[in-house]
């Protein structure tokens, strides 16, 4: 008669040797060009940067390893990662340039009609010197105009128009253009601060109400 504690060593041995038969003979799944699942002991070099699956012997999923990225995925990650901060970095300086505006507004006003007053002084200052060049305007019109019947007149003498009575018209035509650029460029200061006056009363008033 056999030992039992013998054929009890004898057991476990099997069954450690069967466990560890069983935990080496793991299976590796891939997908070939077909995309049809293979599985096998080793990955083909050919399917080595594919994501696997490695299963035991019993069939059961004890790892998942997710395919290489290649260079272009590396790339737009790296730059969707960029734009990223880069848009972070926006909102963050817009939020601060916000704080800082905000923190004039309540500093320089204390109240709302403060507020209008001093946005009126500042249209006001803007609408004189609109009036200003106007006048400028309308003088040179007048010197132009003179200048060019000195012109006519002695075309119609039959003479010929002196080259510097030619650059005098010119150097007026000039200045008129240049005056007319400038009421443009301080009509549009006006129209801007128009709008800014509105957008800060608004949040100045959100301000003072929080």
């Amino acid at each position: 008669m056999s030992n039992p504690h013998h054929r009890l060593r004898t057991a476990l041995a099997l069954a450690l040797f069967l466990g560890a038969s069983a935990a080496s003979a793991r299976i590796v799944c891939w997908t070939n060009e077909q995309g049809v699942r293979e599985c096998g002991n080793t990955v083909p070099p050919k399917y080595a940067q594919q994501g696997v699956e490695r299963k035991s012997a019993m069939g059961v999923t004890v790892e998942k390893t997710e395919r290489a990225r290649t260079a272009e995925e590396v790339e737009r990650e790296r730059a969707e990662r960029e734009r990223l901060a880069q848009e972070k970095a926006e909102q963050e300086r817009i939020a601060a340039e916000q704080a800082r505006h905000d923190a004039v507004l309540l500093q320089t006003f204390t109240t709302e009609e403060d507020f209008t007053l001093a946005h009126s002084g500042k249209v006001a200052a803007i609408d004189s010197r609109i009036k200003h060049s106007e006048q400028i305007v309308l003088r040179l019109e007048q010197t132009r105009a003179e200048l060019q019947s000195d012109a006519a007149g002695l075309e119609r003498g039959g003479k010929k128009v002196p080259d510097e009575l030619r650059k005098q018209i010119a150097d007026v035509q000039s200045q008129i253009d240049k005056t007319h650029a400038d009421i443009g460029r301080r009509q549009e200061e006006r129209a801007q601060m128009q709008d800014q006056f509105h957008t800060d009363l608004t949040r100045y008033r959100e301000l003072k109400g929080g």
